[in-house]
This record gives C-alpha cells, structure tokens and sequence, in this order.
C-alpha cells in the first residue's frame, strides 16, 4: 500500500493498523505487573476511556492540563511498547492511571479498575467515524465491513468484555459506570470515581473536575485528546500520511450517516434463548433482550 495515501480497501486498512501497532505489541501488554493501587480505566473501545482518564486525571491531580496528549499521564498498556513508554515508571500523581481495552479475563491483575459501558449502536459507529478519514479514506471501507471483526464472539468484542466486567460487578475493586447515565448527570459520577480514588468529600475538586470534563471544555482543548501520540506514530512508520487528524471528543454521530444492515443488527442482539424479544435497560442502555419471561435481566443502579 503507498504510504502517501489513507488505505482504499479493508485489507489495506489492517495492513496500516498493524504497521502501526504490531499484534504483538498488544500481547505484550499483558504481562504488565501492575501495583495495588494502581487504576486501569478499561471500558470497550468508544465506550467513555479517554473522558474517564480526564476524570480520573483531574481528580488526582487536582485539575491538571499541562500535557500534550492525555495517554502522556494515563499511558495506554497495550501499545505502550511501541510507544517506548514504561509502564513501570512513576507519573507524578498516585493513583498510577492507566488506559486499556482489556476485558477482565485478559486484564493484568491485582490492582483496581473502572469500565463505562456504552449502547452498543453507539460504540460501533463511533468506532468507525473515528478510524475514518484516518486510517481509510470515507467511502472506501464500508460499515458492515468494518465492523464484521467486532461482531464475531472472539473474546475481544464488546459483548465478551461487557459480560466479563459485569461478572465482576460487586467486587470492591471494580468501579462499572454508564456513558448515558455519565451524560444525564456527569457531576455524580465524577464523585463516584472520586470516592473510588479515596479523593472524596471535597466538592471543590468535584466542581473542578466535573466543568473540565464536560463536552464544551473538552472540545475547546481537543488537541490534548486526539492520539497524538499514535497519530505521529503512524506517521513515522508510514501507516498513513503526515498530518491526518483524529478526534475523540466529538459532538455528536449522526446515526443517518452510518446505518446498519439488518445482518449487523441481528448479530449485535445477543440471544439469550428462544421466546418473545423486549426492551431492557442494563446500566442505562436500551436494548433487546431475548428470552423466555423469566429470564429478564434486573439491572441495579451504576455504582
């Protein structure tokens, strides 16, 4: 593939993104000896990862912004070996943060974790708005193609990850949070991570940290959140051209745009079993739950 032009085709595309970061780079990740104290904020990709390391950040370091890129202060575990950064290190600031997309079955262990879960639609499409225009010209790769990899039951998708968090729910360790609920009320649940972090009972922090991390301050700093880091890596190693640009923190998806098929639609409603199909709500997320009667999730509140 000429490295003066974005990928045309979806081989070309994962031919970029392992030119990038090599799948070993990911493997190695995994044998991260993390501390006690540590926290790895690992939600599923476009699931509220780079709006928690804000948050958790903020909170740690009572509202610093004096970095470049945030994966700078919250490193990323799995492609921080291509990156030359040392997980090992010291950052400044206690709690250790991190940054992954781990399910807990692959997860380094022994420390403490936060993980949104985000509507699945949503995350999906984000996730392909995100790497278009970035790694593959708009037009070039469709959706179903795209997302065919991530609807697979591979263990790296979002439902094994979900159900894998899920199953860890009430350990004390575990802090699971909704995007959606973040969004209806984003004050409380920077609370709930500050008394995670044991920096709670300060509302003057909480005010800090809650006005930069809403949308409108992100966006006014979305230089500091767009993997910059990662984009000057790609570059380097001739994955796409210099100068493309990435953005996390975005306003809005217009779901229009990216529609589904109604292949990718049934594959991503997990079944449960043969009966009547309804609507749920398990952390805030509407979605279809198939099943005989009794087998209807009950979802507690977000802790």
């Amino acid at each position: 593939m000429p490295r003066d032009r974005l990928a045309r085709s979806f081989d070309e595309m994962i031919e970029a993104k392992n030119l990038m970061f090599p799948p070993i780079t990911f493997e190695k990740g995994k044998s991260f000896e993390a501390r006690p104290s540590d926290v790895i904020i690992t939600p599923w990709s476009k699931s509220g990862t780079t709006w928690l390391q804000q948050i958790a950040h903020g909170l740690r370091s009572r509202g610093d912004m004096d970095f470049d890129d945030i994966s700078e202060v919250s490193p990323w575990i799995e492609v921080a070996d291509a990156l030359e950064i040392d997980l090992d290190a010291d950052q400044g600031w206690e709690p250790r943060l991190f940054k992954s997309h781990y399910s807990y079955t692959v997860v380094p262990k022994g420390c403490r974790y936060i993980v949104s879960f985000r509507n699945p639609h949503a995350a999906l499409r984000s996730y392909y708005s995100f790497y278009e225009g970035w790694l593959f010209e708009p037009g070039t790769v469709s959706l179903d193609e795209y997302l065919a990899p991530h609807l697979q039951r591979s263990g790296k998708d979002y439902w094994s990850l979900l159900a894998s968090w899920w199953a860890q729910r009430d350990h004390p360790d575990v802090l699971l949070l909704s995007f959606e609920l973040m969004q209806e009320d984003l004050r409380s649940h920077v609370a709930k991570v500050a008394d995670f972090l044991g920096c709670g009972g300060d509302d003057g922090l909480v005010d800090l940290v809650t006005r930069q991390s809403t949308l409108e301050f992100m966006l006014e700093h979305e230089d500091r959140f767009n993997d910059k880091m990662h984009r000057e890596r790609g570059a380097a190693v001739g994955s796409h051209p210099p100068g493309i640009r990435s953005t996390k923190v975005t306003s809005w998806v217009d779901p229009k745009r990216y529609l589904f098929s109604s292949d990718a639609l049934a594959r991503m409603d997990p079944t449960v079993g043969g009966g009547e199909c309804r609507t749920v709500r398990v952390f805030g997320i509407r979605r279809h739950h198939c099943g005989p009667p009794h087998s209807r999730l009950r979802s507690p509140a977000p802790r």
